[in-house]
């Protein structure tokens, strides 16, 4: 992407001949000035300036952390500064229509999932679509954690399912927001199960958390992060499921949602991805996975976002790709959309 010239003067008879060549190119690069001097879908530079990131949930939940222990390191990797900023509302897709409609030049990024990229376009009938977004690969994976407070009258999920199914509607839920993956989950328990809940929407995880704290619901449904076994370890909480298909080897005790016989219930997943505007130069999106996957070998970054919730091997952009498909058809056929 950078082009070096070099000019010898070999005599004085060749300079006017030198003088032409110069012109001639001078001609040619301002000619090609309009349409950049970098190839068709590639970009003249990148970076160009400090990177905007936007964060589309509320400081101090998963969504946020992840981002702002991944932002240095990109910063220190691209030569730059990466600004991390929260957008909030609409359950991400807020933020995720902010940077849609920014240039595609890989200066304004966000960190996404599949809820906020294929769940909320279907769920809300909204204008955009994950043909909006330019994947760059994935950064951490976690599923959902039932949980309830230390004073709770349930101590396993069973004992919990069983008094909502005898009190349909009664006992309360709180999730990050409407339009998330573990609320219709919590829709699919009750159409499908028949086990009926309050599910109660917060902007973020955070919210969730603090009203469980507070008493103000009954249970969290929320991502497996770090502060949420910190306080299942501490006795805060007490974990009642996760919804991975298999049991997390944090969580040994915990069942999963298919061993207490939800067996379709696996959709409640967290899968955190770096994304740009559509459209955005591929060489940009190939800087800007390279530069993720470097961060997340790096041990600081890492114990940032949390040793458990990254994966093994780097998932690049069709990885996420992929599972955005299979999340689409899915979320389409259950919602009847």
């Amino acid at each position: 992407m950078r082009s070096m010239s070099r000019k010898h003067n070999r005599s004085l008879i060749a300079a006017s001949a030198m003088m032409g060549v110069a012109l001639l190119a001078g001609c040619s690069s301002a000619g090609g000035a309009g349409s950049s001097a970098a190839p068709e879908g590639e970009s003249a530079a990148f970076p160009s300036g400090d990177i905007r990131f936007v964060i589309p949930y509320a400081a101090g939940g998963p969504t946020d952390v992840t981002a702002r222990a991944l932002a240095p390191c990109l910063g220190d990797t691209l030569g730059t500064n990466v600004i991390a900023e929260n957008v909030t509302g609409g359950s991400g897709s807020v933020g995720l229509q902010d940077m849609i409609s920014k240039p595609a030049d890989g200066q304004t990024i966000a960190i996404v999932s599949p809820g906020m990229v294929a769940l909320s376009p279907i769920a809300n009938g909204l204008d955009y679509s994950r043909e909006d977004v330019a994947s760059i690969g994935v950064i951490s994976y976690s599923p959902m954690i039932l949980a309830v407070g230390s004073g709770s009258p349930y101590s396993t999920a069973e004992e919990f399912f069983a008094a909502a199914q005898e009190a349909p509607g009664t006992l309360t839920v709180g999730v990050s927001g409407a339009s998330t993956p573990q609320a219709i989950e919590l829709q699919r328990l009750a159409d499908e199960y028949d086990v009926s809940v309050t599910v109660v929407p917060f902007d973020g995880s955070a919210g969730a958390i603090t009203a469980l704290l507070g008493g103000h619901v009954d249970s969290v449904f929320v991502n497996d992060q770090e502060d949420v076994v910190q306080r299942i370890e501490s006795g805060e909480f007490t974990a009642l499921a996760v919804s991975s298909p298999e049991r997390q080897e944090h969580l040994p005790e915990t069942p999963t949602l298919v061993e207490l016989g939800y067996e379709d219930l696996t959709l409640a997943v967290t899968i955190y991805a770096l994304a740009a505007p559509a459209g955005t130069p591929e060489d940009v999106i190939t800087t800007l996975s390279d530069a993720l996957e470097g961060c997340l070998t790096d041990q600081e970054t890492v114990d940032a976002i949390g040793e458990n919730y990254v994966p093994a091997e780097y998932q690049t952009a069709e990885d996420f790709d992929g599972f955005l498909a299979e999340a689409e058809e899915v979320y389409t056929r259950i919602l009847g959309s």
